[in-house]
C-alpha cells in the first residue's frame, strides 16, 4: 500500500469516527419528542394565527359560590362573560383523557393569583392561608407579576379525573362589557421538558463556546502583535464581537434572569446592536479604496444610533420607529460592507475572498433550511412587509461567524507563513556563515602559499650564479610581494568577504566599481551578523547582476565612515522580471536577513530600485559597545 492510498484510507477512517461520534454528541441538542398538549381557549402569540378556529378542548368556564354554580358565556375568542360583579373568583375545569409519562401541567398566569384541583383535592395554590375549597376561595391578584411559568406536576392516575383550575380577576371592570380569560396551560410529560432544558443548555453552551475560544484566540493574538509592535486594532474588534455575541447569547436563555440581575435595558438587544457595530468596524477595517467610505460612514450612524438606544431605553423614550430605523441602517451597513467585500475579493484580498464565500454558504444554507419548512411564509410576509431587523440578525449571523473564521484562519495562516520564512531565514544563515568560513579558509591557503613561494623563490636566488636568471627571480620576488587585495578597507572579515564575491563578480563578466573602501577594524556587530549581513547584500548583487538579458552588467559599492557612522552602499543593475520575482511575497530573504540586523543596530538602512538599478544603503552607528 502506497502513501496516497495510506493517507486516504486514513482520512476516510477519520471521517467516519467523527460522523459517529459527532451524531452522538448531537443528540443532546435534540429534546425528545414526547407529545404535548394546548390546553389554552385562545391563541398564545401576540397576533392571532392565520386560520385559528376557536376550540373550548373540553373546559367549562363558571363561578361558584358555595353550591350555587354559574356557568359563563363564550365568545368565540377565548373570552368569557356573565361575572356578576368584579374581583370575584371563577373556575374551569375539564375531565383529563390525555395519557402521558410523568405529566405535569404548565401554567402562565402572570399576576393572577390560582389555585389548581384535582377531583377537588387541591394541588397548588398562591395562597395557602386561604379557604382553598372549590366554591369557596376568593383569590386575589398579585403584587408582582410572574416572569417564570407555574409547574404543576400531576398524580400517576389522574386519567379520567376532574382539572379545575380558580383565577383570580380584577377588583374593577376595565370595560363595560366585563370579560375573563382563562390563563393558557398546556400538559406534557416532565422528561420532555427536562429533555428540553438539557438541549437548550447544549445549544447554547457549544456556539457559546466556541465564541469564547475565538476571543481569547484573538485576544492571544493581539498580545503577540503588540509584542512585535504591530499592534491591530480590527483584532480588539474581533475579540469583543465574539465576547458580545456570547454575552447576547446567554441573555436569551430561559433562566438568565436568574443569573444576572435586571438592568435598566434590553441586555440581548444591546448585546445584539454592540455586535453589529463592532462588526461593521472590522469589516471596514479591512477595505481599501474609496469606496470604503460608503461602509465606514454607516458605521459610524450606525454606532451613535446604538448610543442613542441606550440612552432612549435608559429614559423609557424607545419607540418602534426608532427601532425600526436602526435596523435598517444596520441592515444597508451591512449589505454594503459585503458589496465592497466582493470588490476587495476580485482585487486579490485573501480576508475577503474567504470571508465573503463563507457568508454566503451560511445565507444559502438559512435559506435552504427556511424555504423547506412552512416558515417561508412567514419570511415572504416578512420581506413584503420591510421588516429590516428580520433580515439583518439572520444575515449578521453567518457574516459574524465567517468574520471570525476568517480571522482565526488568516492568524493561523500570517503565523504558519512566518515560521516558514524564520526557518527559511536560519537555513540561510547557516548557509551564509559556512560560505564565509569557506572564503576565509581559501584566503588562508593563499596566504599561505604566497609566503612558501616567496621562500622558494628567495632560496633558488640563493642558489643560482647566473645573473640574468637572478635578474628574473628578483622580479619575480617583487611582484609576489606587489600582489595585494582589490579591496582593502582596514576591516579583515570586511576584505575577506568583499575580495571572494568581486572575484567572482569578475568571472561572471560584471564590472566591478568600488567608489570607497574605508571600515572601522570593528564595527558593533558580532562576527555572524556582520558576515550575514555582507554576504546577503553581495550574493543579492551577484544573482541580479548576473540575470541574462542585461546589456552593462555592473556592481558599484561604496564604504565610508562620516560622523562616528560607517556607510555601506551596493549597487547593482537589474531586470524587470528579477525586480518582479524578488518583490513577491516569499521571496527576499537575503534583504529580509539584512533588515533583522540592521533593525537590531539603529535601523538605519534605505532601499531604492528603478528601472535598470537596484541600491541597498546601510548606516551602521559606530559608537554602539562593541560585540
Amino acid at each position: 500500500m502506497n502513501k496516497w492510498m495510506r493517507t486516504t484510507v486514513a482520512g476516510l477512517a477519520s471521517l467516519a469516527l467523527c460522523a459517529v461520534f459527532g451524531t452522538v454528541l448531537l443528540v443532546y441538542a435534540k429534546p425528545f419528542s414526547d407529545q404535548t398538549y394546548s390546553l389554552a381557549m385562545t391563541w398564545e402569540t401576540e397576533a392571532m394565527p392565520d386560520g385559528w378556529v376557536y376550540d373550548q378542548k373540553g373546559w367549562t368556564v363558571f363561578t361558584q359560590e358555595g353550591e350555587a354554580f354559574t356557568e359563563l358565556t363564550a365568545d368565540g375568542y377565548g373570552g368569557f362573560s356573565g361575572m356578576e360583579s368584579p374581583g370575584e373568583t371563577f373556575y374551569f375545569s375539564r375531565t383529563m383523557e390525555e395519557a402521558l409519562n410523568c405529566p405535569t401541567l404548565r401554567l402562565t398566569p402572570g399576576e393572577t393569583a390560582i389555585a389548581i384541583f384535582l377531583d377537588g383535592a387541591l394541588l397548588y395554590t398562591d395562597c395557602p392561608e386561604l379557604d382553598n375549597r372549590v366554591g369557596y376561595l376568593h383569590l386575589p391578584t398579585l403584587e408582582w407579576d410572574r416572569t417564570e411559568p407555574v409547574m404543576v406536576p400531576l398524580p400517576g392516575n389522574y386519567l379520567g379525573k376532574t382539572l379545575t383550575v380558580a383565577q383570580a380577576t380584577y377588583p374593577e371592570w376595565e370595560t363595560d362589557s366585563a370579560k375573563v380569560y382563562p390563563i393558557a396551560l398546556a400538559l406534557y410529560s416532565s422528561y420532555a421538558y427536562e429533555s428540553g432544558l438539557i438541549a437548550e443548555s447544549f445549544r447554547t453552551a457549544v456556539p457559546t463556546s466556541l465564541a469564547f475560544a475565538a476571543g481569547v484566540v484573538l485576544l492571544f493574538l493581539l498580545v503577540l502583535q503588540t509584542f512585535r509592535g504591530t499592534p491591530d486594532m480590527s483584532t480588539v474588534c474581533g475579540a469583543l464581537l465574539a465576547f458580545f455575541w456570547l454575552a447576547g447569547r446567554l441573555a436569551q436563555t430561559s433562566f438568565a434572569h436568574l443569573y444576572f440581575s435586571m438592568l435598566p435595558v434590553d441586555l440581548v438587544t444591546l448585546c445584539w446592536d454592540l455586535c453589529l457595530t463592532l462588526l461593521l468596524v472590522f469589516l471596514s477595517s479591512h477595505l481599501t479604496g474609496r469606496w470604503s467610505i460608503v461602509p465606514w460612514g454607516l458605521t459610524i450612524i450606525q454606532g451613535l444610533m446604538v448610543l442613542a438606544s441606550l440612552i432612549l431605553q435608559i429614559t423609557q423614550s424607545m419607540t418602534l420607529q426608532f427601532v425600526q430605523a436602526a435596523s435598517g441602517v444596520g441592515l444597508i451597513g451591512l449589505l454594503a460592507a459585503l458589496v465592497c467585500g466582493v470588490g476587495e475579493w476580485k482585487r486579490g484580498s485573501w480576508f475577503y475572498r474567504w470571508f465573503c464565500l463563507l457568508t454566503g454558504i451560511g445565507i444559502a444554507l438559512w435559506i435552504a433550511a427556511a424555504v423547506s419548512t412552512p416558515s417561508a411564509v412567514e419570511i415572504w410576509q416578512q420581506f413584503t412587509m420591510g421588516a429590516a431587523g428580520y433580515f439583518l440578525w439572520r444575515l449578521m449571523l453567518p457574516a459574524a461567524v465567517a468574520a471570525l473564521v476568517t480571522a482565526i484562519a488568516g492568524a493561523v495562516r500570517s503565523e504558519t507563513a512566518r515560521w516558514a520564512q524564520a526557518r527559511l531565514l536560519s537555513q540561510r544563515f547557516e548557509l551564509t556563515q559556512d560560505s564565509y568560513e569557506a572564503m576565509r579558509r581559501q584566503h588562508e591557503q593563499v596566504m599561505m602559499l604566497r609566503h612558501d613561494m616567496a621562500k622558494h623563490l628567495r632560496l633558488l636566488r640563493q642558489m643560482t650564479a647566473d645573473p640574468k636568471t637572478q635578474r628574473y627571480l628578483d622580479e619575480l620576488l617583487g611582484d609576489t610581494e606587489k600582489i595585494r587585495s582589490v579591496v582593502q578597507s582596514g576591516n579583515e572579515m570586511l576584505d575577506i568577504i568583499l575580495n571572494s564575491k568581486l572575484s567572482a563578480a569578475a568571472d561572471a563578466g560584471i564590472a566591478v566599481e568600488l567608489m570607497r573602501a574605508q571600515a572601522p577594524p570593528r564595527l558593533p556587530l558580532s562576527d555572524a551578523e556582520l558576515c550575514s549581513l555582507v554576504v546577503n547584500l553581495m550574493d543579492n548583487a551577484l544573482e541580479a547582476a548576473g540575470a541574462p538579458g542585461l546589456e552593462h552588467p555592473y556592481i558599484k559599492l561604496d564604504l565610508h565612515i562620516k560622523n562616528d557612522f560607517f556607510a555601506f552602499t551596493c549597487e547593482n543593475s537589474i531586470t524587470p522580471e528579477w525586480l518582479d520575482r524578488e518583490t513577491a511575497p516569499g521571496h527576499g530573504l537575503g534583504l529580509e536577513i539584512v533588515r533583522q540586523i540592521v533593525t537590531r543596530h539603529g535601523n538605519l538602512t534605505k532601499t531604492e530600485y528603478g528601472r535598470d538599478f537596484y541600491r541597498v544603503a546601510v548606516v551602521l552607528p559606530l559608537r554602539q559597545p562593541l560585540k
